[in-house]
C-alpha cells in the first residue's frame, strides 16, 4: 500500500472520529455557564478557568458516550437508513480505533474534572453513568427517555456551579430541567410528524402520539414560564422581571417552530433562526445588565 493511500486512510479515520463526537451538539455544554453568569462571577478569571475545564471535561465524556453507544448499536445502525452512515457503522472508523479513542476521551474528561475538584468529578461520574443507563435501558422506556435527557442538562448546570463553588437559585435548576424537557418533547413531536414508521426510527416513538406530545408540550411550557417568572420574583434582583418578555417570546417562538419547520428535529438549528438568536441576545444582555448593575455603573461613571 502506498504512502498516499495510508495518508488518505488516516485522514478519513481522523475525520470520522471528529464526526463521532458530534461537534454539532457541543452547544449543550453552554448550560455550564449558568453558574458563572448568575453568581455574578463573569469577571473572575479564576472562575473562568474552572468552568472552561468543566466544559472540556463534559465535552470529552459526552464524546466517549457517543462512541460507546455507536459501538454497542453498530449492527442495528447498519440496518438503519440514516444511522448506517455514521463513522463506525459505515466502517470509516474501525471499532478498535473507536474504542481506544473513547477510552482516551474518558481519561481526559475525568482527569480535567479531578483537576478542578472532587465534586465536579462526582457530578461528571453521575453524568457518565446516567448516559450509560440511558443507552442500555432508559431510551427504550416511553417518557423516561425525555426525562433522562432533561436530567442530563440539570447535571451540566450543577457541574457549572460546583466547579466554582457558588450558589445558584433552585428555580434556575428547575427552569433548566423544564427547558430541556420542552426541547426533548419538541424533538419527539417532529419525529412523529416526519417518520413514516415511527417505531423503526426510534423504539419508544411508537408509544407516543402527536396529540399526547402536544398536550405535554403545553403543560411543560406553561410550567417553565411560571417557574422562570417565580425566579425573577424571588431571585437576587426583582429587576430580572425585565427579562420576562424575552423568555415568553423565546418559548412561544420555539413552540411555533416545532409545528411549522424542521428545527425541532435538530435543536441546534435554533442557532440559525434569526428571531430566536436576536431574542436570546436581548435576554442575555438584559440579564447581565441587571445582575451586574450596569445601568448604575454607567450612571455613576457619568456623574
Amino acid at each position: 500500500m502506498s504512502n498516499s493511500s495510508l495518508t488518505a486512510g488516516t485522514l478519513s479515520t481522523l475525520a470520522g472520529l471528529g464526526r463521532e463526537v458530534r461537534p454539532q451538539q457541543w452547544y449543550k455544554q453552554g448550560v455550564l455557564l449558568l453558574g458563572i453568569t448568575f453568581s455574578r462571577n463573569l469577571l473572575d478569571p479564576g472562575a473562568w478557568t474552572a468552568v472552561l475545564f468543566a466544559v472540556v471535561a463534559f465535552t470529552a465524556v459526552a464524546g466517549a458516550t457517543y462512541v460507546i453507544n455507536d459501538i454497542s448499536d453498530v449492527e442495528a445502525d447498519r440496518q438503519h437508513p440514516e444511522k448506517r452512515h455514521r463513522p463506525i457503522a459505515s466502517g470509516q472508523v474501525p471499532i478498535p480505533v473507536a474504542a481506544a479513542f473513547g477510552a482516551a476521551l474518558l481519561v481526559t474528561g475525568f482527569a480535567l474534572a479531578l483537576a478542578v475538584g472532587p465534586l465536579l468529578l462526582a457530578v461528571l461520574t453521575v453524568y457518565f453513568g446516567q448516559n450509560l443507563l440511558y443507552s442500555a435501558y432508559v431510551k427504550h422506556v416511553v417518557f423516561a427517555d425525555v426525562i433522562s435527557v432533561a436530567v442530563g442538562f440539570v447535571l451540566r448546570a450543577i457541574a457549572g456551579v460546583v466547579a466554582i463553588d457558588v450558589f445558584l437559585s433552585p428555580w434556575l435548576i428547575v427552569c433548566t430541567f423544564l427547558l430541556a424537557l420542552v426541547l426533548a418533547l419538541g424533538k419527539r413531536r417532529h419525529e412523529l410528524g416526519v417518520s413514516a414508521d415511527p417505531e423503526r426510527s426510534r423504539e419508544t416513538l411508537g408509544s407516543y402520539t402527536a396529540a399526547s406530545v402536544d398536550q405535554l408540550l403545553t403543560v411543560v411550557t406553561a410550567t417553565l414560564l411560571m417557574a422562570y417568572a417565580l425566579y425573577t420574583f424571588t431571585g437576587a434582583d426583582t429587576a430580572m422581571m425585565l427579562t420576562l418578555p424575552f423568555a415568553f417570546f423565546g418559548v412561544f417562538r420555539y413552540h411555533h417552530l416545532v409545528h411549522t419547520t424542521e428545527i425541532a428535529g435538530r435543536p441546534e438549528y435554533l442557532l440559525t433562526d434569526r428571531p430566536s438568536m436576536v431574542n436570546l441576545a436581548l435576554w442575555a444582555a438584559t440579564a447581565v445588565a441587571v445582575l451586574y448593575g450596569l445601568p448604575g455603573l454607567l450612571v455613576g461613571g457619568l456623574s
